[in-house]
């Protein structure tokens, strides 16, 4: 049995000593529905200092320490309770009242939730330390778990997450990144997944470029409305173009909303799919490291191994699931794109009767050429974005394929 690390300005365990486990030792557990504990790895119960008797139908509170905020524990519930896997940075107590931190991996089962803690190491771990520091100063002060759990997702939102998913598997990423576990097996579906996060990065930096080439010419259809009607009847024409231009617009941009809408765009889906995927894996591997390393522990009770081995496998399965919904949604982005960039070919007939107009009445005014200046260049880098988006798309399909 590896042998475990006191950190402490005395022998004796106080609330200042802290129980450092090897860095390859995975804590697994598991709870039902309520949070009580019905099995508890060996490993676990070493690093907790308590018994498998003391801790098998206890609550699972019983390690809490009171360093971790209410709020993590608060949003963590809700999100399990919304059918989620959370991963969090934990400051657990021991029986003689030292503690330890864990980066705490919690998934469901049948019958409740499985946890795989692992020993941190990563700079997001000091940094939301901090974090956890300023939630329990607020917490002394009267603040409620709720409104504590509510600060932690706006402070979580400053370190650039937009939530304790996106956090979670940021900071399984980066633990899991420093272990260097990867199995063999798994190198090229971790390559895979890599690639597939890149190209949906990808993608979304040139619809975020669309979105901004829209904003800049937003007001050129109001600007053809104030020159149409400062050249009163010779700008009729110009009231007319605005119109048109205005509406086909509009339903572009509503095109490219079905890309990037926040809740069920196509890259949103993309990006959770193979977030989801990578993370399914990387638990997967950590519970099948935990039962190798329990194989050769005869205090691993056979129910234990079984849940671990049965859960690496599904987890297993829904990462190969995620992947090959991110090809599935992919395969709907260029035809979007073929819409966008017909509608983009109207525009430039609407562009040309502006030109058509601009010449008519080069010796009333030239403000017409500015703005007809501006929606050309609008329209070469759109047609220029969709074109590179397409490619991207396809060559998401194409990974796809190989899954």
């Amino acid at each position: 049995m590896n042998a475990m690390t006191k950190i402490a300005s005395s022998g004796t365990d106080t609330a200042s000593t802290e129980v450092r486990f090897p860095i390859e030792q995975i804590l697994t557990s598991a709870t039902d529905q309520r949070g009580v504990i019905g099995f508890a790895s060996p490993r676990f119960c070493e690093v907790a200092g308590f018994t498998s008797d003391e801790l098998l139908g206890a609550p699972h509170k019983l390690v809490r320490h009171p360093d971790t905020p209410k709020g993590v524990f608060y949003l963590l519930w809700d999100h399990l309770k919304a059918g989620k896997p959370v991963c969090a940075y934990v400051k657990n107590k021991t029986k003689s009242g030292g503690y330890y931190w864990v980066l705490a991996v919690i998934t469901h089962t049948e019958n409740g939730y499985l946890s795989a803690r692992i020993r941190p190491g990563s700079e997001l771990f000091e940094a939301t330390k901090a974090v956890y520091a300023d939630l329990l100063k607020e917490e002394a002060s009267g603040m409620t778990p709720e409104h504590s759990a509510a600060l932690l997702t706006e402070k979580l939102k400053e370190m650039g997450f937009d939530d304790i998913k996106g956090y979670g598997y940021s900071i399984l990423n980066e633990e899991f990144k420093l272990r260097n576990i990867i199995e063999a097996e798994h190198i090229n579906s971790f390559a895979l997944m890599d690639d597939l996060a890149g190209l949906v990065h990808d993608m979304q930096s040139l619809v975020n470029s669309i979105e901004q080439g829209f904003a800049r010419v937003r007001g050129e259809p109001v600007n053809l409305r104030i020159l149409a009607g400062r050249l009163e009847g010779a700008g009729a024409a110009l009231g007319t173009i605005s119109q048109n231009y205005d509406a086909m617009a509009k339903e572009m941009h509503g095109l490219v909303g079905r890309l990037h809408d926040p809740e069920s765009g196509a890259l949103r889906q993309m990006n959770d799919a193979v977030s989801d995927g990578r993370a399914a894996l990387q638990m997967a591997q950590l519970l099948k490291q935990a039962r190798s390393d329990a194989a050769t522990d005869t205090d691993m009770a056979s129910e234990g191994m079984r849940l671990l081995e049965d859960h690496n496998e599904r987890l297993q399965q829904l990462s190969r699931t995620r992947l090959i919904e991110i090809a599935s949604v992919g395969k709907s982005i260029p035809d979007i794109c073929r819409s966008l960039r017909r509608r983009i070919n109207g525009l430039d007939v609407v562009k040309l009767l502006c030109k058509v107009e601009s010449g008519r009445m080069r010796d009333v005014d030239s403000g017409l050429d500015g703005i007809i200046a501006r929606l050309e260049n609008f329209h070469d880098n759109t047609d220029r974005h969709l074109a590179e988006l397409s490619a991207k798309s396809s060559q998401i399909t194409q990974k796809g394929a190989s899954l």
